[in-house]
């Protein structure tokens, strides 16, 4: 086993054995923002206005509100969306990845995954290059190579399209690493500019490429071998990087405002830093045990707030069987502290398992030490039974967790990269529809996701069918909706729980944007009044007028039912109705 740990072919290997289990990836296809993606490369007619080239595949909203509004009616976003949103991100690194997948087989998405495929295994083989170039050919750097190579947290970047991007970012911050480290110990002088070219790469191929910093800084804290003022003169290259990116990224106009799902640090830095609590611990508990980040978008409030306990408590157990290790190794003092900086930056979304590719580089290397300490019983090793106990005790969960479910679930995962087809389809409107839907405006009562609702019209225009004239979200449909109907051409439609209740609604609109009773928004046929608040300040009660009567023939009115969109028929005037979805928040 140490021999094959330490062969110098093993970075080889962990690359194969990362490809090897994401190859289910193939058949994932086209999934959510591809689909954008696919609009904006292609110039497909369906958004070719709202796309100038294909560099904008990452421009999703610019702020100006003209164009949210024409998005809105078009039926791409809800109705409560604010129409000063912005989320636009500079990737042209990645983007030119994606041309090629469109210039050379636009209609073979397994070639496209294929392309993934490569990233990710190149990431796993210069990560394994990583550990041996700083911990030496050992046994325990040959571990960690294959623990990242096989941790199922990388599933989601390896298996959906749209999340190449963290794996391209992460594949250049580690080769800078490495050029870095070449410079600063084997005294490699054109590493000093190849190094900060890779992380110039690895910003413009993602944002969350400024985690490359977290072990910059580290290694002139416990790796680099020069004089406190070298050390600080060795980072200076890679700061002039982040402020001329900074700068480039601001004139540009990229960056995210009013969005419920992102904060821009240097923006919102009170707001930022009060998320970083909530979120870092769930991220740490998601790369080193379960369940997956994810998780927080699923449950409700109160779940949540219980999973931040688990994941503080789980992190004091770890912190103390991990200090003796700590104290002694400068190398694992190196990658716990890249592993906590690294998990900074991806604090400005909501935690997902996509974002944990800086984050496990510090954290497998780290526990492969961790579990050498744990069961080979070094001299130094604590004699306290409390800490043998806890150690071993973590140690056999690790295992389990990392080397015998870990493979497994990476190959779901990458073959599932958003969930089981099956559960995700059922979001996305499949519903048959004539080529009479070109004159039509289709309402879709209850969606449980109005994101996935949203990509109505793109699934259409995919598929060579009729796109309709606009499309219409009216509320979220979980766990109930309640509707009456005053007159021929009104809907009152009340949410069990409200509006903006669940995450990915709060992404079209953030809490600093709150809605007040009596705001109205105007779309093509169809007006939308808030008519009554939660207790919290969220649209309870929403008055729907229709341009022409419910039952107009130019309206086509769907809803969700028993895991489908049915066609719905609207209540009579005077009368009351109400959709359950089977779905409620765990």
């Amino acid at each position: 086993m140490r021999a094959a740990l330490t062969h110098r072919r093993l970075p080889l290997v962990a690359a194969l054995v990362a490809v090897a289990l994401g190859l289910p990836s193939l058949g994932a296809g086209w999934l959510m923002d591809d689909y954008l993606q696919r609009a904006a490369i292609l110039g497909l007619p369906v958004l070719n206005e709202f796309f100038d080239s294909p560099m904008d595949m990452f421009r999703f909203l610019d702020g100006d509100a003209e164009r949210t509004t024409r998005l809105m009616d078009f039926g791409v976003l809800p109705w409560w969306t604010y129409t000063g949103i912005r989320a636009q991100f500079w990737r042209p690194v990645t983007v030119l990845t994606h041309c090629i997948d469109y210039w050379l087989w636009p209609d073979r998405p397994s070639l496209m995954h294929a392309q993934s495929l490569l990233w990710f295994g190149g990431l796993a083989g210069v990560v394994a290059l990583l550990y041996r170039r700083i911990s030496g050919p050992t046994w325990a750097a040959g571990s960690a190579a294959l623990l990242y190579a096989i941790d199922d947290a990388r599933g989601v970047a390896a298996g959906w399209l749209a999340g190449r991007n963290a794996l391209v970012a992460a594949f250049f911050g580690v080769c800078a690493l490495l050029v870095h480290d070449r410079w600063r110990r084997g005294g490699w002088r054109a590493g000093a500019v190849l190094a900060a070219v890779l992380f110039a790469a690895s910003l413009l191929s993602a944002e969350a490429g400024i985690a490359t910093c977290a072990y910059l800084a580290a290694h002139a804290l416990f790796v680099d071998p020069g004089t406190w003022r070298q050390r600080c003169r060795a980072l200076a290259p890679y700061v002039l990087v982040v402020v001329i990116w900074r700068a480039s990224w601001r004139w540009l106009g990229y960056g995210v405002a009013s969005i419920g799902l992102y904060i821009d640090p240097l923006g919102e830095p009170l707001r930022f830093c009060a998320n970083a609590v909530t979120r870092a611990p769930v991220l740490l508990l998601g790369q080193w045990a379960a369940p997956p980040s994810e998780t927080t978008a699923l449950v409700a409030p109160e779940t949540v707030r219980w999973l931040w306990i688990g994941a503080m408590v789980f992190l004091v157990l770890l912190a103390a069987v991990l200090l003796p290790l700590l104290r002694r190794d400068r190398v694992a003092r190196f990658w716990a502290l890249g592993m906590l900086l690294s998990v900074v930056p991806i604090c400005a979304t909501f935690p997902a398992d996509r974002l944990l590719t800086f984050v496990g580089i510090g954290a497998m290397a780290l526990l492969a030490r961790f579990l050498g300490v744990a069961f080979g019983r070094p001299d130094w090793r604590p004699r306290s039974l409390a800490w043998r106990v806890g150690a071993v005790s973590l140690g056999v969960v690790f295992i389990l967790i990392h080397v015998i479910v870990s493979p497994a679930v990476l190959a779901f995962r990458t073959a599932c990269p958003l969930g089981p087809k099956a559960f995700v389809d059922q979001f996305h409107v499949y519903t048959p529809m004539d080529g009479t839907v070109a004159d039509q405006d289709v309402i879709i009562v209850n969606p449980p996701s109005a994101l996935h609702a949203g990509y109505l019209p793109l699934l259409r225009d995919m598929a060579r069918q009729a796109v309709p004239r606009h499309t219409r979200t009216l509320a979220p449909g979980t766990p109930s909706v309640t509707m009456r109907r005053p007159d021929s051409h009104t809907l009152v439609i009340r949410p069990e729980e409200g509006y903006l209740e669940w995450i990915f609604d709060r992404l079209f609109r953030d809490e600093q944007h709150p809605m007040a009773s009596g705001d109205r928004v105007v779309l093509t046929g169809m007006t939308a009044e808030v008519t009554a608040l939660t207790d919290d300040g969220r649209p309870a009660e929403v008055t729907f007028q229709f341009a022409v009567p419910l039952e107009d023939p130019s309206l086509r009115w769907l809803c969700w039912r028993d895991g489908a969109f049915v066609p719905f028929t609207p209540p009579a005037v005077g009368q009351t109705a109400a959709l359950h979805v089977d779905m409620p928040l765990l």
